[in-house]
């Protein structure tokens, strides 16, 4: 069976597939934006035994919530990364 691109029964059928690998991925790439930030954060942060990384100002420059960002952080503190720091609202 052939379909142009003007079927629009075609758009409507694969629009679930498409919502799901969205929701799939956009996390992923947002958790990486949060983190790249983070990190920014981190090095920036004055030279302390717990570098802080302010969570508001994470939220403000990657458009992701405050849990989003503790839990990105935590996540990647989990597997080693951002070593003894401090998070604060």
């Amino acid at each position: 069976m052939l379909f142009s691109l003007d079927d629009r029964s075609v758009l409507f059928k694969e629009t679930p597939m498409l919502n799901v690998l969205e929701a799939t991925v956009k996390p992923l790439m947002l958790n990486y934006r949060v983190l790249e930030v983070a990190y920014e954060l981190y090095l920036q942060a004055p030279e302390a035994t717990h570098p802080l990384i302010n969570l508001k100002e994470l939220s403000r420059r990657t458009g992701a919530s405050l849990l989003e960002c503790r839990n990105a952080i935590v996540e990647a503190h989990n597997l080693g990364r951002f070593p003894q720091c401090a998070l604060e609202t």
